[in-house]
């Protein structure tokens, strides 16, 4: 059985096959024999059917259990503040900034252009799939290894600056959204819960999310003046 560190959280995993084990190794630590695990997952072929289910039946075995393995995290980390948000989470200058939408809006070309706008200064903390955890001082974004197709992670954690909702235009205009707006955006690209109670879970930690931070709406096209647009306004 091998350990690994998500939101700082030790995470066991056992009866995982070679792909999962794989995908995972970036985050493998050594485990401290005096420390018990946080979150314990073992893997089983009802949780891999669970997430054919879930998924469709397009994807192989590889691809559901590896997937089947990051749900039951999830759903386990709940209870330690730890959400499961689907965006494109960039760090600039110390502090991450997360850029959601449904998917094909542009997260991972927005993300992009930060990358060509402000060079290796912007670093990708996870291109779809991070996680948030609630501190004290602030909510923070963690990379993972469920990074989407262009594989783009980085085992670090950051302070989030602000959330912004992507729309695609023809001319770049930013602007603050209140809770109310934001809410329903930022519920849909959160947890898709199965149960009662872990629906509720992310329903809370939601709001809590929105209460902390700012959320902006981001019309954008495709260029690095979007990027410097996103920057300023979020900065402001």
């Amino acid at each position: 059985m091998a350990v690994y560190r998500l939101a700082d959280l030790l995470v066991r995993v056992e009866g995982a096959g070679k792909y999962t084990s794989r995908m995972l190794s970036g985050y493998q630590v050594e485990a401290a024999p005096c420390r018990r695990p946080d979150i314990f997952v073992s893997v089983t072929r009802d949780m891999v059917e669970r997430e054919r289910q879930i998924e469709g039946g397009f994807f192989d075995d590889n691809y559901l259990e590896c997937m089947a393995v990051y749900r039951a995290f999830c759903e386990k980390a709940l209870c330690c503040d730890v959400l499961f948000f689907h965006a494109s989470a960039v760090a600039l200058d110390g502090e991450a900034y997360l850029f959601t939408g449904p998917s094909g809006i542009g997260k991972s070309t927005h993300a992009r252009m930060w990358r060509e706008a402000f060079g290796k200064e912007a670093v990708m903390i996870n291109d779809d799939k991070p996680l948030l955890r609630f501190w004290p001082d602030g909510v923070y974004a963690y990379g993972t290894p469920w990074d989407g197709k262009h594989h783009l992670n980085t085992d670090i954690r950051l302070k989030v600056k602000a959330i912004c909702i992507l729309e695609q235009a023809a001319e770049n205009e930013i602007e603050k959204v209140s809770f109310s707006e934001a809410h329903d955006v930022i519920l849909e690209q959160s947890f898709h819960a199965c149960c009662w109670e872990h629906k509720q879970a992310v329903k809370q930690m939601v709001s809590l999310l929105l209460n902390r931070l700012s959320v902006y709406r981001l019309k954008c096209n495709i260029s690095t003046q979007a990027a410097w647009t996103a920057y300023w306004g979020m900065e402001k």
